[in-house]
C-alpha cells in the first residue's frame, strides 16, 4: 500500500475511536493526528472545510465522519486491501 492514510481525531470523540479501531482491525496503517494538541493538524482540518472530526484523508481524497461504506469504497479505489 503506497497511499497515505491520515485520520484527524479528537480523543474525546466516540466516532473517532470507532474509526481508529476499524482501521486497526483491518490492519490499515494510518497516521493519527489529534486536532486537540496538534496545531498543524487543526489547521489542516480547517483547510479541508471539515465541520468536525473524524476526518480521514486517503491520498488526496477526504472522507468526513465514520462512514464505513464510503471509507471502504475510497480505500479500495486507492488499492488498499479491505
Amino acid at each position: 500500500m503506497s497511499v497515505e492514510v491520515v485520520a484527524y481525531t479528537d480523543p474525546n470523540c466516540t466516532h473517532c475511536r470507532r474509526l481508529m479501531e476499524y482501521l486497526g482491525s483491518q490492519k490499515i496503517p494510518f497516521e493519527d493526528r489529534d486536532v486537540t494538541v496538534d496545531p498543524r493538524a487543526s489547521n489542516e482540518l480547517r483547510s479541508m472545510n471539515a465541520p468536525g472530526v473524524p476526518v480521514v484523508k486517503v491520498g488526496d481524497e477526504v472522507v468526513g465522519g465514520f462512514d464505513r461504506a464510503r471509507l471502504d469504497e475510497v480505500l479500495k479505489a486507492h488499492g488498499v486491501p479491505i
